[in-house]
């Protein structure tokens, strides 16, 4: 199998693109590097590439309902005549955006090159907005946040001279569109903080006793590679988290569940998983179940599987199974956690177990970003895109993309919840296991 891929791959590289009807493994093929400035050229050729993919390889044939051609000829004059090349990418990007579909992107070279280390570019925090105000939710002890005293539970009053509150609420209105609210919410979050390393922002914070907290920080590249995080908790119960759904994280996962096998329950820690692999999706998901179990269906363009090597090899199955595990499989109660930031794969996971009543969901209704996409295209002058290629139904007819998959118990995050370092999605986690393992 491995020896045919390569002889395709070399086939496609070499012009050979019939084998390759989807473009799955053109994909895989090194590109050259991007030009220091796109000329005129460059930038027409860019956007015709992104306008054609779309049109021609998105899962849905009604377009998700979205007049495209109106896209193509709103988009063209703003990208054309961007100011500088990181309008020029924001412009294309923003043209997929009106596909609704938080898949369906556009990166510009530097974005696709943080994305391909597992880094970002970051003061070191992140906010929420509760109760009308925005909240540290999360501070990274390698930023300049935590050094300057940055806690979570702290407001962020003031941002670069301006109301943090009001900046946000005017970046949400410049932002592409996405997939539902909480997508497009993310995107503003980025608007309000990106900026190039090295560049700083003066913020003022509001610490939860009212004493003031004015910084200067600087942005710093972050690397934050997959991780894993297990333990059996005092409880008892079995805990697994982990931050992205990435091939290499597989069988540290599994045999993390593996460990838990004698647990009296198992909770899967989804928050702010981005998602990932698929096919990893299937294998956790074995670990809870028994038998073959069918846990949905795909919806591809063409209706048909998509395929290599003139049909012989199908790289997404119509049918979308869980192999199980048959006596290995866990038995007992299984919770996992979601909240906003939770994508895709997660969203896979979650829902799936969900809809086959093996599991049950507990916190904040996530992203509602439940499409897939094969890796990202090449886009003429270092950009990349991706574009959705398949959609999925549940076991039971449900669609999460555009919703999000809901919590059998929803535990909304609050101020004091910050302020307090309290989790009291885990706590209701454990109290649901509790009354599950009753049962």
């Amino acid at each position: 199998m491995l020896r045919a891929f390569l002889v395709c791959l070399a086939l496609v590289a070499s012009g050979c693109a019939s084998i390759d009807p989807n473009n799955v493994l053109t994909r895989q093929v090194p590109s050259s590097p991007a030009p220091a400035s796109l000329d005129p050229q460059a930038r027409a050729e860019a956007f015709d590439f992104v306008w054609t993919t779309v049109n021609e390889r998105y899962y849905d044939p009604q377009m998700n309902g979205v007049d495209w051609n109106a896209a193509r000829e709103k988009f063209r004059p703003l990208a054309l005549g961007a100011a500088n090349d990181e309008q020029f990418w924001e412009e294309l990007d923003r043209m997929t955006g009106e596909m609704k579909d938080g898949h369906t992107r556009v990166e510009s070279p530097r974005q696709a090159a943080l994305r391909e280390k597992s880094a970002s570019v970051s003061f070191g925090f992140g906010v929420m907005e509760i109760d009308g105000a925005l909240l540290v939710n999360t501070v990274n002890p390698e930023g300049d946040a935590w050094w300057a005293g940055v806690r979570s539970g702290m407001k962020l009053a003031g941002f670069d001279g301006k109301d943090a509150l009001a900046s946000l609420r005017e970046a949400r209105k410049e932002v592409r569109n996405s997939s539902t609210p909480q997508a497009k919410e993310r995107a503003a979050l980025r608007k309000l903080f990106q900026g190039e390393p090295g560049t700083r922002a003066s913020m003022e914070f509001l610490r939860a006793d009212g004493t003031p907290l004015a910084v200067n920080l600087e942005r710093k590249t972050l690397n934050l590679p997959p991780r894993i995080v297990t333990r059996r908790l005092p409880s008892g119960y079995g805990y697994v988290r982990f931050t992205e759904f990435k091939q290499g994280l597989q069988s540290d996962v599994i045999d993390a569940v593996r460990a838990q096998r004698d647990a009296p329950g198992i909770i899967i820690d989804l928050r702010g998983n981005p998602g990932g692999s698929l096919y990893m999706v299937w294998n956790i998901a074995s670990e809870f179940v028994a038998d073959p179990t069918v846990a949905g269906r795909t919806l591809t363009r063409t209706g048909k599987p998509i395929t290599v090597l003139f049909n012989a090899i199908e790289i997404m199955k119509l049918e979308q199974k869980i192999d199980g595990r048959g006596a290995e499989a866990y038995k007992g109660p299984v919770v996992v956690l979601v909240d906003r930031g939770s994508a895709s794969g997660s969203e896979m996971l979650a829902s799936s177990l969900q809809a086959l009543g093996r599991a049950k969901v507990v916190g904040e209704t996530s992203c509602g970003c439940l499409l897939g996409f094969f890796g990202y295209a090449q886009v003429p002058g270092g950009g990349r895109l991706a574009y959705s290629e398949i959609g999925f139904v549940l076991s039971d007819g449900q669609r999460i993309e555009g919703i999000g998959v809901v919590p059998d118990k929803p535990v909304p995050i609050t101020a004091a919840d910050l302020q307090f370092n309290r989790d009291r999605t885990l706590e209701a986690a454990e109290a649901l296991l509790a009354t599950m393992a009753k049962k």
